[in-house]
């Protein structure tokens, strides 16, 4: 297990190295004078000159490329062109509203896909099965970013059942009515794949011989799928999971946008609007490092859960 572990741990460095190869070549290789665009309109000779040995742009690539891989290690990835903030400063701050709303969808998605996709198996081919499994169908079709504006349009413009967009707190405290709908909007994608993952590991579990023999010896129906089945037909489960946690905190840009949401996807959407290189080259950054821890974890889980990972 251990061995393991170290090997995945050293993959997610080899990763987030690449990555940061990747983002610093592409930011190199875009159109404008970073200097100038630090400096917008005010900009000078004389200034940009000094910005540039300031940022070691006036040396060569490699040498700016060390320069760069030092500082990202220790968190640093320059400052906003449009704020002069430093870049770190200005995502850590946008974290926690951008998990609140990620972790959120997620818990609500986990729990309600799960659920359904055991309720479907456990009756198959029924009247709920086959409406959960259209609604699931109709969930995966639709575009996050279309349910949102959806939404927002009806709930919110048509109907006033729940307040208007943004993050607004009130003593200290999130005001829960704007979470509802944007929770909403991101996690009836991830919501809709649970429920059919669920059910189709399910069926194939129960149709198993061990599940036939619990049955025979007159185990109950409840406790053959809940004990028996079930953890069985988790690794799939616990795998999409893991997946769309990383792809829901990257979906958050367009529920953000739309929601007018003040996370690191509005951040982003900001960024790329005002030409703020540093900015996305840190949310990049940011997002990769998520995709791979949130999948190291779960390889370690899955590793837990099924012992055959571990000897591959």
């Amino acid at each position: 297990m251990t061995t393991y572990i170290i090997r995945q741990s050293i993959y997610a460095v080899f990763i987030i190295l690449g990555v940061l190869t990747v983002t610093f070549c592409i930011i190199r290789i875009l159109p404008g004078d970073p200097t100038r665009l630090a400096q917008g309109q005010r900009a000078d000779l004389q200034s940009m000159e000094a910005l540039k040995k300031e940022w070691k742009l006036d040396k060569p690539i490699y040498v700016q490329y060390v320069y760069f891989l030092s500082n990202a290690i220790q968190g640093d990835f320059g400052r906003s062109y449009s704020t002069n903030r430093p870049v770190t400063e200005s995502i850590l701050e946008r974290i926690p509203r951008t998990a609140l709303l990620a972790v959120s969808a997620m818990v609500l998605a986990t729990i309600i896909g799960v659920l359904i996709g055991i309720l479907s198996a456990w009756k198959p081919y029924t009247l709920f099965d086959n409406a959960a499994m259209v609604f699931a169908l109709l969930g995966i079709s639709v575009p996050v970013f279309v349910l949102g504006a959806l939404f927002v349009l009806f709930f919110t413009e048509k109907m006033h059942l729940i307040g208007g967009t943004g993050y607004i707190t009130e003593l200290n405290r999130v005001q829960l009515d704007r979470l509802i709908l944007p929770m909403a909007a991101l996690a009836a994608r991830p919501l809709s794949i649970f429920a059919r993952i669920t059910r189709s590991s399910m069926l194939d579990t129960m149709s198993m011989d061990y599940i036939r023999t619990a049955r025979a010896k007159g185990v109950s129906e409840q406790k053959t799928i809940l004990t028996h089945a079930l953890r069985n037909a988790l690794n799939p489960v616990v795998t999409t999971i893991s997946a769309w946690l990383a792809a829901t905190l990257a979906g958050t840009f367009f529920i953000e946008q739309i929601f007018n949401w003040p996370g690191v996807g509005l951040l982003a959407f900001n960024a790329v609007t005002q030409y703020d290189f540093p900015i996305i080259q840190g949310v990049v950054i940011f997002t990769a490092i998520i995709f791979v821890v949130v999948n190291l974890i779960v390889d370690i889980i899955y590793s837990f859960l099924d012992p055959r990972v571990r000897l591959g």
